[in-house]
């Protein structure tokens, strides 16, 4: 049986998995849940409280089609075998999925010049992108900037709760036998000949038969402690501004400007629950936790996205944080050490690790059997999630107001009831902070950004995690709420 196991420190257990998957973002999540599928036994460390904590806790939520990804490279086979199942995949696993589309705009002639060479690559990736100006622009992207030159429409571009998805996979992946190990970091490792024969974390030792590294951006620090390859990988910080839904009526597609080669630049993006992400910029740092803002740094972001849409009004903003996104030369560093006959690197997934999750997990897959994996089906594997889920998924009013933890509304601007939050923190994986509530049901994350609903949610959630209510960790634990005695100077 899979679940939640957290261990007394004391404890030097020794589990001999037939794969061990260090990291649980988006990708190692997504890999556990491919590999949960099969009569194989997975095991999966992660060093923070929670899954899809770090990388994947604060990105920009596109799908990508595939329209901009280097023809014929790993990362365009990935993205376009997982464009077309997002539908079919959000439904099962209770993860909100909008198809959006998105169009890129021109200002200069050198960037109208990038135009044609940008619908080509599309047409090479076998992805419908349209080159649209005049009356056709404003038709495909009403709220876009009036001096826009030209524009490439991209109609299949798509929007998910990126936020939640990682956790659904490892919930599913935990429903069909996969282990999760919470709070654990890997900090070292034995050899036998040329392979890892021992992985060691903060509360026990693995003996595995296969190594996925999938860390994101502490994917080189695994690496080295495995003795793998020495790379680098960076961390680089977006930041970003939330409008809320209100200011969402307001746009109806995703905008970007030409590429640079740090990425499509600042977005204005309609996220999957109907708000609005204005963002990011690119910063490469030498810290791996930095998620400050700066004054700057906002104030450009929004000059940048005011560019393509002029209307964008920050009276509207709830909230402004950054994110950091893994950041290696080469990207996507998938394949098998040089050093270590069974470690297999799954590293610098950079921006489109949400994007590329549904193959990518399968992709590992396929190269574990290929090396000798079993790939016998596990008996009575589940491929969906068929628990309850808040109100705005479930959309059943009626139900919720038979039940009184259901009909006592905690977090109105979200509809979050009393029974979500018990619910996520009673799940085989549960919640064990508030963000991690807020991961689960979005608690929190609505336009009061938990003014009303936060004493709610700290409450409920010290039932399960003790002590009081003000104690209740943010995040990792030790990250209180804040709470404390005031002067009364």
């Amino acid at each position: 049986m899979g679940g939640l196991v957290v261990p007394s420190p004391m404890v030097a257990e020794v589990e001999s998995p037939d794969v061990l998957i260090i990291g649980a973002g988006v990708v190692g999540t997504s890999i556990a849940m491919a590999l949960s599928h099969l009569d194989v036994d997975v095991a999966v460390v992660e060093r923070r409280h929670d899954v899809g904590e770090e990388a994947s806790r604060a990105n920009s939520g596109i799908a990508n089609c595939g329209w901009s990804m280097r023809p014929g490279s790993l990362e365009a086979e990935l993205v376009q075998a997982s464009s077309g199942r997002w539908e079919d995949l959000s439904t099962r696993l209770g993860v909100k999925f909008r198809r959006v589309g998105l169009t890129l705009l021109a200002f200069t002639k050198d960037e109208a010049q990038q135009i044609p060479l940008l619908a080509d690559r599309a047409s090479s990736n076998g992805v419908a992108a349209e080159i649209v100006e005049g009356a056709a622009l404003e038709t495909v992207a009403p709220h876009a900037s009036p001096d826009a030159m030209i524009g490439l429409f991209v109609p299949d571009e798509g929007v998910v709760d990126s936020v939640r998805l990682p956790v659904a996979y490892a919930e599913l992946a935990e429903r069909n036998g996969v282990r999760f190990y919470l709070g654990e970091a890997v900090i070292g490792s034995s050899r036998s000949g040329d392979h890892v024969s021992e992985v060691v974390t903060t509360k026990r030792r693995f003996r595995p038969r296969f190594v996925v590294n999938a860390a994101g951006v502490g994917a080189d620090q695994v690496s080295d402690a495995l003795e793998g390859e020495n790379f680098s990988v960076t961390a680089r910080r977006g930041q970003w501004v939330l409008l809320d839904r209100e200011f969402g009526k307001s746009v109806p597609s995703i905008l970007t400007g030409v590429p640079t080669n740090l990425g499509h630049g600042p977005m204005v993006i309609p996220t999957a629950h109907g708000s609005v992400l204005v963002g990011p910029d690119a910063e490469d740092l030498e810290r791996k936790d930095d998620r400050s803002t700066t004054i700057a740094g906002i104030a450009d972001v929004v000059a940048r996205c005011q560019r393509l849409m002029p209307a964008i009004d920050t009276t509207f903003a709830i909230k402004t944080f950054a994110g950091l996104r893994p950041h290696s030369d080469p990207t996507y560093r998938v394949g098998w050490s040089d050093k270590s006959s069974n470690l297999l690197q799954v590293a610098g997934i950079r921006s489109t690790g949400v994007s590329s999750s549904p193959a990518m997990g399968e992709h590992i897959r396929d190269v574990l059997i290929s090396a000798g994996l079993s790939s016998l089906p596990r008996t009575g594997a589940r491929d969906s999630l068929d628990y309850a889920r808040p109100l705005w998924w479930d959309g059943d009013g009626e139900r919720s107001a038979q039940d009184p933890l259901g009909r006592t509304v905690i977090c109105a601007c979200e509809k979050v009831t009393a029974r979500d939050i018990h619910q996520a923190l009673q799940d085989p994986l549960p919640a064990t902070s508030i963000g991690g509530v807020a991961r689960r049901t979005h608690a929190t994350w609505g336009r009061c950004q938990g003014s009303a609903c936060l004493s709610g949610v700290a409450f409920i959630t010290s039932l399960y995690t003790g002590g009081a209510a003000w104690e209740t960790p943010m995040h990792e634990p030790g990250s209180s709420i804040g709470v404390g005695e005031t002067s009364r100077a």
